[in-house]
Parts: C-alpha cells; structure tokens; sequence
C-alpha cells in the first residue's frame, strides 16, 4: 500500500477506535469504486480515486468506512 496518504478516519469497532489510513490512488475508472476499504494482512487503508472533495467520492468513502467496520470487526473481534 504504498499509495499517497491523505489523512485518517477514525472508526469505531466494538469498544476499539481505529485509526485508518485514507490514500490517494489516481483516478478512477469506471469500473472501479470511487474509494474502498483494501485490506493486505496486518495493513488496510481506505484508497480513494478521483477527487476526493466531490459528492460522489465522499458518499463511496462513507460505504468503504462501513466495510471497514464489518471487515475489522471479523478481525479484531473473532
């Protein structure tokens, strides 16, 4: 995951705050998702592409936070 970092979310699994990275990854094709939650052993990030300030890549980031959460949660809490 060696994609520009953006920032960070902080998500909430169970009792446990989560920091994740947010990364930039280029634009978008139309296949892909605008930003999803990718996770690759001990690392995951939220990878966002296209410009992350549209409302379109925000409502994507929100859904990939709520993958995050269920994925996480599998992981961190089994």
């Amino acid at each position: 995951m060696d994609k520009a970092l953006m920032g960070y979310v902080e998500l909430q699994v169970g009792s446990l705050k989560v920091e994740i990275p947010i990364r930039a990854a280029g634009e978008a094709s139309s296949a892909e998702p605008a930003a999803k939650f990718e996770m690759e052993g001990d690392s995951c990030a939220i990878v966002v592409r296209g410009d992350a300030t549209s409302k379109q890549v925000e409502r994507a980031m929100q859904r990939a936070a709520r993958e995050a959460v269920r994925q996480l949660s599998r992981k961190l809490l089994n």
